[in-house]
């Protein structure tokens, strides 16, 4: 048994706008009562002020690292990589740095053998990897909710540089789709939205990235 235990999670795979935000936690095996206190508490399950609040516990006995991919990085990327090419590419990074721990990962393939193929080709052999194991391991949905943090901040940043709200920058959120609607808030927005992602269309706007009127 090794003396650490790590989890890996994502948060923003889904938005328009925005970064992708990919944490792994990880902390001594003794602490593992100490975070089991705080049980499955995944980041979509808290409130912002609940995450900050349980972020601030976990810190004390948990390290935390995590690598941020921009919109404009997804865009570049996604000329030759799918996304979850993208995902396991950064999650064995974040896994080569780890020592001695043992590895659960919220995996984001539909089938574990994809997957582990995937992390496979990018040098990561040490791991396990399940659905929804920000719900079943809390060292899991430890760095879910550091993942969802962190992406928020950097939403609320963007907010301030484009001056206005748009929202969360899902295409689920109405104020996101009326803000990609909108020539002049689009036109702001640009540098922060993921040109690569078919959600765009629903909404009717490629036209206004490929330069017509």
């Amino acid at each position: 048994m090794l003396s650490y235990i790590a989890g890996l999670d994502e948060a923003g795979r889904g938005p328009v706008i925005g970064a992708l935000v990919i944490c792994c936690a990880y902390c001594k095996r003794e602490h593992e009562k100490k975070l089991n206190k705080f049980g499955k508490k995944d980041s979509k399950a808290l409130t912002p002020t609940q995450r900050k609040e349980v972020f601030a516990e976990l810190k004390k006995f948990c390290e935390f690292k995590w690598i941020e991919v921009s919109a404009a990085d997804l865009n570049g990327l996604m000329e030759r990589m799918s996304l979850n090419d993208i995902e396991a590419q950064v999650m064995a990074a974040l896994v080569s740095k780890l020592k001695n721990a043992d590895v659960m990962i919220d995996m984001p393939d539909r089938y574990s053998w994809t997957f582990r193929k995937r992390m496979k080709k990018f040098g990561c052999e040490r791991f396990e990897a399940e659905h929804k194991a920000d719900e079943k391991y809390p060292i899991v949905a430890a760095a879910s909710i550091c993942a969802k943090i962190i992406r928020d901040e950097k939403i609320e940043k963007i907010k301030k540089v484009v001056g206005f709200d748009f929202g969360s920058g899902y295409p689920s959120d109405v104020r996101t789709r009326d803000a990609l609607k909108d020539k002049e808030a689009l036109a702001k927005l640009k540098p922060f939205i993921r040109l690569k992602w078919k959600t765009l269309d629903t909404v009717k706007q490629r036209k206004l990235f490929e330069g017509e009127s």
